[in-house]
């Protein structure tokens, strides 16, 4: 324990006998405290220990720097001329020691140097053998050293800055990554190393100086700051500088690409960052190769954070169909078409200084390649319309075989306008809409036996929109999925007034815009004809249907897409189900709960390729190579081990399940979509038998819709189950 003798009478010092924690960076203000109250001497220690290390650590926190590196230059000294003075002191004393070292060196006899002679014999044993030679630094010439005798971990630890010369560098600041391309070449010294691969690394935000850094050894890419700089290996080498939201080095090289750095962009035009047009049109006519640009009340260019406005319009001639780049330039405001060059002639020509521009699109092979809009840029002229080879039966052999999203477009028949709790869709955001064909089909799928991808249906409906709406806002619509889209179903029409001759033509180049984008974005577009409705005020639902759905119809079968006659398989339920017209349409235009029910239970049956449609009398048994049956029954099994056996004919049916089980097994179940109300009978003894979960009853009447239909055994007993028959009820 400290001494406190001359302390006593004085509570500010000696009045704390507790320890300090040994492990802990205690603040300054701790630290003071514990010299002047703490009792032993080894806490007192540690407190002025600790001291020291916080006010270092919080200078090293706070200051910036350059001002730390000052700091450490001045060392114990007030000023750096202090420090240097003692330098130029303590080099004098060193000189003084070395002359008194030359005046004590070992006795050559007179002569200039050592000779061989002039060594005992047991120095001569010792530099002709196997011992290791210990020299001071300089001391031996470079002449005297032979390949391989020194080895790397001898060499100079700091192999310095690497010269980029094929290949780039990426630094995105923006997204806080550096990338090193696949072939990148860069020279250190008389060394050169390559990359085989592309290779990323983080790019933290930090207020300290960085470095970007390969490892030959490692072939591996990372960033370094100030603070672990000086540890650096010689297999590691420098490639560029940032400090303070600027490239420090290197200051020009064409393959060092920047991206949100205040230095930085000055790649050529082949590697230009891309702008896009948001406001304004730009179309090609391949045949007469001539860029147009056209404001639409304001002509803007779009980069990064920022955007360029009062452009003028132009057009740009170009001379032949080889390869060209669309650019723009934000200085001058202009436009300009270029040609790209072959690799080997880019690489003999003089890079120009060529910051400002953008790259707005790449024309090649009869087409305008961009990042903007397809209703900014876009290829003018188009007189055929081209074939696109989707089919429907696609879609329903992805549904059997892998996870398939889709996506509804559409207006408020889609956006579920009369369904119960509607809330509408936004295009920020997805709204849930659990009362809309959508999302009833995308259950349906999903429910089906051999159907477990956990496929998603999107409802991106609009209430009150047309498909000139669609077409300007495709990308805002889409823009909340986030996963990629295989699917994606269009039923516009309610609102676009096609009866009036002026909207056709509009009405057809916008549904095949939105169809050739939906492409380009590898997304398959189904046309689907319009919900049946039979208001009269603002629309003629006749008219929709026999204008509307005919031109979507027959531009389904020129594009060869898909086309879903969802019109007509509402109309159907509307006009031949016993269901209550005011509950499957509340307002003549709008289904409500019910009808999207029945909406999306017509959509399954086109959808669901084991569906087997009831349009008139008819009977479904095991040879019907839709019905699904957990019992075993093939050709590789004998009649004794298959569980459907053929039968004398009984009640029309030629095949028999038979299972007599201790477990409950699914002897037969068929999907069926019934057309018309019918009534249905099943044969069979000992069976549970179920329509779409509920127990289903002999003689019971089906309206139109969808039903899954299963027969299980009683456990214990046997049971046995022959088929479905149905029979139409009599209006």
């Amino acid at each position: 324990m400290t001494n406190n003798i001359e302390a006593i009478g004085d509570t500010r010092f000696y009045q704390d006998d507790t320890h300090m924690d040994y492990n802990k960076l205690y603040t300054i203000d701790e630290a003071l405290d514990a010299i002047t109250q703490k009792k032993y001497g080894k806490d007192v220690r540690y407190a002025l220990r600790v001291g020291l290390e916080r006010v270092y650590h919080d200078a090293q926190a706070n200051s910036r720097d350059n001002n730390l590196e000052v700091a450490r230059a001045r060392g114990k000294f007030d000023t750096l001329s202090q420090n240097l003075m003692s330098i130029n002191a303590s080099a004098d004393a060193a000189n003084q020691k070395a002359s008194q070292l030359v005046n004590d060196k070992v006795d050559k006899n007179g002569a200039a140097q050592v000779t061989w002679a002039m060594l005992a014999q047991d120095a001569r044993e010792h530099i002709s053998g196997n011992k290791v030679a210990v020299v001071g630094n300089n001391a031996v010439s470079t002449s005297n050293i032979v390949d391989g005798s020194i080895t790397d971990t001898k060499l100079d630890e700091r192999m310095g800055f690497g010269l980029m010369i094929a290949g780039r560098l990426l630094i995105d600041a923006t997204n806080s990554q550096v990338e090193l391309s696949n072939g990148s070449w860069f020279q250190v010294g008389k060394r050169k190393a390559s990359t085989n691969q592309t290779l990323t690394a983080p790019l933290p935000k930090t207020g300290l100086s960085q470095y970007v850094i390969y490892n030959d050894e490692t072939r591996s890419l990372y960033v370094k700051t100030l603070n672990d700089i000086s540890n650096i290996g010689n297999r590691e080498t420098i490639l560029a500088i940032l400090f303070n939201g600027a490239l420090v080095h290197p200051q020009s090289s064409p393959f060092v690409k920047t991206v949100g750095l205040k230095v930085g962009e000055r790649l050529d035009y082949v590697n230009a960052d891309w702008g896009t047009i948001i406001q304004g049109e730009i179309t090609l006519d391949l045949k007469t190769r001539t860029v147009r640009g056209r404001k639409k009340g304001d002509f803007i260019v779009a980069y990064q954070n920022y955007f360029i406005h009062g452009i003028e319009e132009f057009e740009i001639t170009y001379e032949d169909y080889f390869a060209r780049l669309l650019l723009f330039d934000r200085e001058t405001k202009k436009f300009q078409v270029v040609g790209m060059d072959f690799y080997d002639d880019h690489k003999k020509t003089p890079i120009p200084k060529t910051a400002s521009l953008l790259k707005i699109a790449e024309i090649y092979n009869g087409e305008i390649r961009h990042i903007s809009s397809n209703s900014n840029i876009f290829l003018a002229n188009q007189e055929t319309k081209q074939k696109l080879g989707i089919t429907l039966e696609q879609l329903k052999v992805d549904l059997q075989t892998k996870r398939t999203v889709i996506v509804t477009l559409g207006d408020s028949t889609t956006d579920g306008y009369r369904t119960s709790d509607y809330s509408g869709n936004t295009l920020e955001n997805l709204t849930p809409k659990p009362n809309t064909y959508t999302e009833i089909l995308n259950g349906i799928v999903n429910g089906q036996k051999g159907y477990g991808f956990n496929h998603k249906f999107y409802n991106r409906g609009f209430s009150g929109k047309t498909i000139a709406w669609l077409k300007e806002n495709l990308d805002a619509v889409l823009a909340p999925i986030t996963e990629k889209i295989d699917y994606a179903f269009i039923s516009m029409g309610i609102n676009d007034n096609v009866y009036e001759k002026s909207n056709i033509q509009s009405f057809e180049e916008n549904h095949i815009d939105i169809v050739n984008r939906l492409v380009a974005k590898g997304i398959k577009p189904i046309l689907m004809s319009t919900q049946a409705e039979f208001e009269n005020y603002n629309r003629f639902g006749s008219k929709i249907n026999s204008i509307a759905d005919t031109i979507k119809k027959d531009l389904a079968n020129e594009l060869d897409i898909p086309f879903i006659d969802y019109n007509a398989g509402t109309r159907n339920i509307l006009n031949n189900s016993e269901y209550s017209i005011k509950a499957l349409i509340p307002d003549m235009c709008h289904f409500g709960d019910l009808g999207h029910q029945k909406g999306a239970e017509f959509l399954a049956s086109q959808l669901i390729h084991q569906t087997v449609v009831i349009s008139e009398s008819s009977k479904v048994g095991y040879q019907n190579n839709k019905v699904v049956s957990d019992l075993n029954y093939s050709d590789f099994l004998s009649d004794e081990q298959d569980e459907v056996k053929f039968i004398e004919r009984t009640d029309g049916f030629d095949l028999e399940g038979q299972l007599n089980s201790s477990q409950t097994k699914t002897m037969f179940e068929v999907s069926v979509y019934i057309e018309r109300p019918s009534i249905v009978h099943y044969f069979g003894d000992n069976v549970i038998v179920t329509s779409n979960g509920q127990s289903l009853s002999d003689g019971a009447v089906l309206d139109i819709g969808f039903y899954r239909i299963t027969a299980k055994n009683r456990p214990g007993v046997a049971s046995k189950f022959r088929g479905l028959k149905f029979n139409l009820k009599e209006v």
